[in-house]
């Protein structure tokens, strides 16, 4: 979905018609694993909940059941490190043969990383789960079609980084080449006065600019609110007073 830059709690249907996904992602993943209670509604559509074997039954009494069933549930929720992207959710069955994305494309991606994910979580090979090592950790990928409906896309993990200065270079150097931004660094940048986090996410400042439709108050408060950017930036600082400078007519 787009935000719409007068409200960042509304979508504007129009534009996400218009917007095609991107193709690469870049953020902080949070996966959680569950079992899951499949059931049909009283219209006959099947609904999930994690499973409550004080409310729904154990495992034996589910399986005599013809109105239900339980699965491992695979939730994965990817916290871009762009400021103006959305979250992206998914939530998709462990081992769901109508719906195989988990089996095909996710699972065995993140297992060609254990090798990465045992290096920044100082762990052994083989002596961990990857699904759970690499929640938390900062990542790339691409979304790719998935294998069941190729109109929808699922993750497929090409990336971990060892923090979020490193997520975010990556990230720039990505959409740099990508979608050309016109923001140039500044020379104190270049010259590595700052710290590698802050240099890395310069190139998102005028995207923010962008979204706030040149409104000093809007800026800020989207800036101000900005969980990755607040740590680096504020409304007076050099690099923003150049973009928004920049923009106003006087």
């Amino acid at each position: 979905m787009v935000f719409n830059p007068d409200n960042p709690n509304e979508h504007d249907a129009f534009d996400d018609a218009m917007t095609d996904e991107p193709a690469r992602f870049f953020g902080q993943v949070t996966i959680e694993a569950y079992t899951a209670y499949f059931r049909k509604d009283n219209n006959g559509k099947w609904k999930s909940e994690p499973h409550n074997p004080e409310l729904h039954g154990d495992e034996a009494e589910i399986a005599k059941s013809e109105n239900g069933f339980l699965t491992t549930q695979v939730d994965i929720t990817i916290a871009p490190i762009s400021p103006t992207h959305k979250l992206i959710s998914r939530s998709m069955g462990a081992k769901n043969r109508k719906r195989p994305e988990f089996q095909r494309v996710v699972r065995p991606s993140i297992e060609a990383l254990a090798e990465r994910i045992a290096g920044v979580q100082g762990l052994q090979v083989g002596q961990f789960n990857p699904l759970k090592a690499i929640s938390g950790l900062w990542v790339g990928g691409e979304f790719v079609p998935r294998p069941d409906d190729p109109q929808w896309t699922t993750l497929k993990f090409t990336d971990i980084y060892a923090s979020q200065a490193e997520c975010a270079e990556a990230a720039a150097a990505y959409y740099n080449r990508e979608i050309e931004t016109e923001a140039e660094m500044p020379a104190e940048a270049e010259d590595n006065s700052q710290d590698a986090a802050k240099v890395a996410l310069l190139p998102f400042i005028p995207p923010l600019w962008e979204q706030a439709q040149h409104d000093v108050n809007k800026m800020a408060e989207l800036l101000a609110t900005n969980p990755l950017l607040n740590q680096h930036f504020t409304m007076d600082s050099p690099e923003v007073q150049e973009i928004v400078n920049e923009s106003i007519p006087y």
